[in-house]
């Protein structure tokens, strides 16, 4: 009997990472993209343990870890004065504690890690420039129409995963009434050469600088050679691009008063680019029949707690698991939403809560500073044990 087929519409690190995992659990899998090219730019990403595991039992950490960094510590600073706040090891230390590495990585690089792993795997076909229009169920499963350069198609599978990001097709079929929402924030991003800042601030270390309506998160990439900035601002305008150009002089202007070294930073880049924060609230339920959502299709959330790729690789792997061997695959499908949407909540929530707390200003900023000086370096990561102690 031939394998089962699933259709996944999205070929980002969501669809990347379940289409592996599908293919692992026995499915025949077609990977949907709308783009003719799959091209990421100008962001880094930060994985935590509980992704990491994933990634190590799809065979894809070795992949990697070759183009990621291993963070020796990580920092949280006061980015006006430049003090240090919090901190703590990471490194072996963090990897002992919580049962997998935390790496930094270019967004590119990942998904170059992911997509040459797909790309051998001959139960996954990868249809690059096919955007997924409509999808209807049927008799044992599902219909899709898809579009491409020679004309369009119809696509029958047994399911359909909509991994197709903030703006989803799927879930816009799905839930027509969940619309993202606009966080009043920018996040600007930019990658600078290492040998072009001073040492202390191209070292193997995550930081954080924190200052009223404002944050800095700085880390290395590209195996150290480059640092990623990632600068959150406000952002009152009404409308909206997607990696748009922004000007040094706009972004810089958040940042007066700030210290020296975090100046310097914020005017090393030659180029920004500026994306606008949405997130979606949580949804009741996910899916319907043999249709689900997996990663920012389904959860979308705010970057302050770094998990909005992670979640999608932990998607990635209970799918895979409630699917393989299933007989009715739409019960499984609610399966693995049960399983998943109490967790994402929780974590989009706790990412809303460190929007507040990040961006504090006046004696409650104060307030929180006392705070984090009196925390055992540990507190930190600690407090978000739930986050990265998790295992599919």
């Amino acid at each position: 009997m031939s394998a089962r087929h699933i259709a996944l519409a999205g070929a980002g690190i969501g669809g990347l990472t379940a289409a592996l995992a599908l293919a692992k659990a026995g499915f025949a899998v077609t990977l949907l993209e709308r783009a003719p090219v799959l091209e990421e730019a100008g962001a880094g990403v930060q994985l935590a343990a509980n992704a990491t595991r994933v990634l190590k039992t799809l065979g894809v950490y070795e992949r990697v870890a070759a183009k990621a960094v291993f963070p020796d510590a990580f920092a949280v600073l006061d980015g006006r004065r430049g003090t240090r706040l919090s901190g703590g090891a990471m490194g072996a230390a963090a990897e002992a504690r919580f049962g997998g590495p935390f790496l930094v990585i270019h967004r590119a690089d990942l998904q170059a890690a992911l997509l040459d792993a797909v790309r051998e795997v001959p139960a996954i076909t990868l249809r690059l420039g096919h955007a997924l229009e409509s999808f209807a169920a049927v008799d044992g499963g599902v219909a899709l129409t898809v579009r491409h350069d020679g004309g369009g198609d119809t696509l029958h599978a047994d399911a359909l995963v909509g991994a197709d990001g903030l703006r989803s097709v799927v879930r816009g079929a799905l839930h027509p009434q969940a619309t993202p929402s606009f966080r009043h924030r920018a996040a600007w991003r930019a990658t600078v050469p290492a040998h072009a800042l001073p040492a202390r601030l191209a070292d193997p270390v995550t930081r954080l600088w924190l200052g009223p309506g404002a944050h800095l998160v700085t880390y290395p990439v590209k195996a150290g050679r480059a640092i990623n900035l990632v600068a959150v601002t406000p952002d009152a305008r009404q409308a909206h691009g997607w990696s748009e150009a922004g000007t040094r002089e706009e972004l810089l202007a958040h940042y007066r008063g700030w210290c020296a070294d975090a100046r310097l930073l914020l005017e090393a880049p030659e180029r920004w680019l500026r994306w606008a924060l949405f997130d979606l609230d949580p949804l009741p339920r996910w899916g319907d029949g043999p249709v689900t959502l997996l990663g920012d299709a389904a959860h979308a959330m705010p970057p302050f707690l770094a998990q909005g790729a992670a979640q999608a690789i932990e998607d990635a792997a209970v799918l895979a698991g409630e699917l393989a061997g299933a007989g009715d695959i739409p019960a499984a499908l609610r399966r693995y939403e049960a399983a998943r949407l109490p967790r994402t909540t929780r974590v989009q929530r706790a990412a809303r809560g460190m929007d507040r707390i990040y961006h504090l200003g006046g004696p409650t900023r104060l307030a929180r500073d006392l705070v984090m000086r009196a925390q055992p370096e540990s507190a930190v990561l600690e407090r978000y044990r739930w986050i990265y102690d998790w295992r599919a």
